[in-house]
């Protein structure tokens, strides 16, 4: 009865590999921290596979949920029932229950905090429309609709302009005109 287990999640770093094996192969690896690794070999055994726990290797990090499936192995087949759009990571969607981009860090090559990132996600429903979520280091999050997302593209290239001509020609209101 092999099929995607579903893994507890936490926003912890992973600290230990799971490999997912069913009688004829190796067929994914479940990453999990210490506090969720009984709970996700708990959910794997009752998906019908054997977990084998394996330490990780120090160069490699992975969140807590995190997991991989080979594509050579059995459960394959569960993950390509997902049609991905073009921009998806095809890293773990149907845990996820979205597809995801590669997260987009906002660096200005300079310390300043928080550190932002955004990331194009989409429910695996059928009709669902893409959209982007924005997060900082605290977890703090906010998620546009599509035409939101170019609005603000729009008010902030707004901004932006206005921010440097003030910045080399004295202040704006905002509205176009030296403020005084």
């Amino acid at each position: 009865m092999s099929t995607l287990p579903t893994l507890p999640a936490c926003p912890e770093p992973a600290t230990i590999r799971i490999e997912l094996y069913n009688a004829e192969s190796l067929d994914a690896c479940a990453y999990t921290c210490v506090d969720h690794t009984i709970r996700a070999t708990a959910a794997i055994a009752r998906a019908g596979l054997e977990a084998h726990l394996i330490g990780m290797a120090p160069d490699v990090v992975r969140s807590c949920g995190h997991l991989f499936v080979f594509p050579t192995g059995n459960l394959a087949d569960a993950l390509t029932a997902v049609t991905h759009p073009r921009w998806c990571d095809r890293d773990d969607c149907a845990r996820r229950g979205q597809h995801h981009s590669r997260v987009r860090g906002v660096d200005t090559d300079r310390a300043e905090a928080p550190s932002v990132h955004a990331v194009l996600i989409q429910a695996l429903h059928p009709s669902a429309q893409p959209m982007v979520r924005i997060e900082d280091d605290a977890a703090t999050r906010l998620l546009l609709s599509i035409r939101q997302t170019r609005v603000l593209r729009y008010r902030l290239s707004h901004l932006l302009a206005i921010a440097m001509a003030g910045h080399h020609q004295g202040h704006d209101d905002g509205r176009g005109a030296p403020a005084g």
